[in-house]
């Protein structure tokens, strides 16, 4: 009885944290959870202008080619960037309130999911409008890729939210880092543009190449290299296990350094 309980509290929570993040983060504007999907809507046309009108290098189906990786990445990215101040910004509540830390961290990454999940349509529209019919590939590839997505980026959340506890600097090295990662994995290129010597440079340094890649491939083409995806996942879970010992060993200070 006192496991059920608990286990109801901490889903209670959970769903409370996972609300609030969702619908705290546009109060007061006028589009709201639309936001969620202009922002990788207007990068597409940025992009699709600079690429096709000034570079004059396009993929087939240059929108679709854009969007069906930018979606997902906007999930990673903004999982990453919240997450990274968080304990921080939630310092009192940690203090007044005994609760799972970690459970800040899995809200941003739900809440952010959810988001992700509001814009699959759009790709589905997409996909019909060039031509291309959705495969029963999506049913089984969507929720297997957020698995790993969200394993990584749980992974990948808890190094950065520990770290930026005592190390201030750390917040805009992260930013930096972003940046980097996004012209470092094959969003508004393909895989394909990577020189062959690079390709296992790519796959092993930047796991997140071949979940955006699987992205990719599951709209525009309705395939999965199941190879791909099962070395995502290994890599994910032990991005996940380093990131739970980083954040047990640095969580035994945290509310004395905030």
């Amino acid at each position: 009885m006192a496991f059920d309980y608990e286990f109801r509290r901490n889903v209670d929570l959970l769903a409370l944290l996972v609300r609030k993040d969702v619908t705290l983060h546009y109060k007061r504007t006028a589009l709201g959870i639309l936001w969620s999907l202009l922002n990788p809507l207007l990068l597409a046309v940025l992009y699709y202008t600079a690429f096709t009108v000034f570079i004059r290098q396009t993929a087939p189906n240059f929108i679709l080619f854009l969007l069906s990786v930018l979606f997902p990445w906007t999930w990673f990215s903004n999982s990453i960037s919240l997450s990274n101040n968080i304990l921080i910004e939630n310092k009192s509540l940690i203090k007044k309130v005994p609760f799972p830390r970690h459970f800040l961290l899995i809200s941003t990454i739900v809440s952010q999911c959810i988001l992700f999940l509001c814009s699959v349509p759009i790709v589905a529209v997409l996909t019909y409008h060039y031509g291309s019919r959705i495969g029963l590939i999506w049913v089984l590839g969507i929720p297997v890729l957020i698995v790993i997505q969200f394993i990584m980026t749980m992974g990948l959340c808890l190094i950065v939210s520990s770290i930026n506890v005592y190390f201030r600097d750390f917040y805009f090295i992260v930013a930096f880092l972003m940046n980097v990662l996004f012209w470092l994995t094959p969003i508004l290129y393909p895989i394909e543009k990577i020189p062959e010597q690079y390709h296992s440079w790519f796959l092993v340094l930047n796991p997140l190449t071949v979940i955006m890649s699987s992205w990719r491939g599951m709209f525009m083409s309705n395939t999965l290299r199941w190879d791909w995806v099962g070395l995502s996942f290994l890599v994910s879970l032990v991005v996940l296990s380093l990131g739970t010992v980083v954040f047990q060993r640095l969580g035994r200070r945290i509310d004395e350094v905030l």
